[in-house]
């Protein structure tokens, strides 16, 4: 990752950590990953990362348009539907009138 990713990244991983989303080793392993990256997990570890952080939280893709979400809108979308921050803002706008 570049810088700029890995700072969004690691910025996505401290809000799913500070906003009580994990717990157990899950959690223990998503601090290690914010001070010592993705390289230092053993493939158990590695594992659980994916499958209980990232697949849980981490949306690829808008489930309106399939734009890419970068990391820096991740946490957001997990909370509002799968929408990039453009669509939710369509979908706010369109909400309103």
């Amino acid at each position: 990752m570049q810088d700029q990713e890995q700072s969004e990244f690691d910025e996505f991983v401290k809000a799913v950590i500070d906003n009580g989303h994990l717990d157990g080793a899950a959690l223990g392993i998503s601090k290690l990953v914010v001070a010592k990256g993705r390289d230092v997990l053993s493939p158990a570890q590695a594992h659980v990362f994916q499958s209980e952080v990232l697949d849980e939280f981490a949306q690829d893709d808008c489930d309106r348009c399939q734009a890419e979400i970068p990391w820096s809108e991740k946490y957001n979308a997990y909370h509002n539907g799968g929408l990039c921050s453009y669509c939710e803002h369509m979908q706010g706008r369109m909400e309103a009138e």
